[in-house]
């Protein structure tokens, strides 16, 4: 399911992610990622679905300490 008035396609983190496991992805690799992505309109999108991506990866590793950990 897309996210609230995104685009369905996500041109950047979901492509970049394809063929990468949760349980394999790092912090580098997220940055990496998110890098040359800055806060602007046409790249909100992009940075909630990276938020997602970083929020699963620490569910799946059970490194989850709550948001504020």
């Amino acid at each position: 399911m897309p996210l609230p008035d995104a685009p369905a396609q996500s041109p950047r983190v979901y492509k970049l992610l394809k063929n990468t496991l949760l349980a394999d992805l790092t912090n580098d690799d997220l940055t990496l990622i998110g890098d040359p992505i800055s806060i602007e309109m046409l790249n909100e999108d992009e940075l909630r679905r990276l938020i997602l991506v970083q929020l699963a990866r620490l569910t799946v590793k059970q490194e989850w300490d709550g948001l504020l950990g």
